[in-house]
């Protein structure tokens, strides 16, 4: 059976398409296309239909062998399509349900793909700064995908406070520094 995370039901109602231009878009049957929008109708899907769709949505198709529920809605992935369905202002929410979930289960399936290539590049620097903070606090071993450089361009003060700023940039750990991301060293910490 194949296993895929890609919400397209969701890009579906975001764009405004028809199941119709989406099979056509695709070049895919309409019957394909409803089993990929609606996971319950799953019948024989192929690496191929599911690429297909992705590309309609210029969204990236990487393969995982692995077992049972092998996808979690606190994966990396994941958490990079609800603050996209959401909207940028709801990353705290998103990440923050990421790190709780990573720390209680230190489950190495929930940050082994990195967010998707259309993610807001803050959002991808910030996951990765994120990952690579947890996995050397739970001394595991760090994704490839985290060691990349995932700098932007304009410093982001997470806080949003100016008043903080000056110890932001004092304190931020190394790995949000590397991407120009300034958080205060008890950032990932929860109350």
């Amino acid at each position: 059976m194949i296993h895929y995370y890609l919400p397209f039901n969701r890009l579906q109602k975001v764009r405004q398409l028809s199941e119709r231009s989406l099979a056509e878009a695709a070049r895919l049957s309409r019957g394909a296309v409803r089993r990929l929008l609606y996971p319950a109708r799953r019948g024989n899907l192929t690496m191929s239909s599911i690429g297909h769709l992705a590309q309609v949505f210029d969204r990236d198709v990487e393969v995982l062998v692995g077992g049972h529920d092998i996808f979690s809605d606190y994966s990396t992935v994941a958490t990079a399509f609800k603050i996209e369905r959401d909207g940028f202002d709801s990353w705290k929410t998103h990440l923050f349900d990421f790190v709780d979930e990573y720390r209680r289960t230190a489950d190495g399936r929930l940050v082994i793909l990195p967010p998707p290539s259309s993610c807001d590049r803050r959002i991808t620097a910030l996951l990765a700064s994120t990952v690579r903070s947890l996995c050397e606090e739970l001394a595991v071993s760090t994704p490839r995908w985290t060691t990349l450089r995932y700098f932007i361009a304009t410093p982001w003060f997470v806080s949003g406070m100016n008043s903080l700023k000056a110890s932001a940039l004092v304190e931020s750990p190394l790995y949000f520094r590397a991407n120009n991301i300034f958080v205060h060293s008890n950032f990932l910490s929860r109350a």
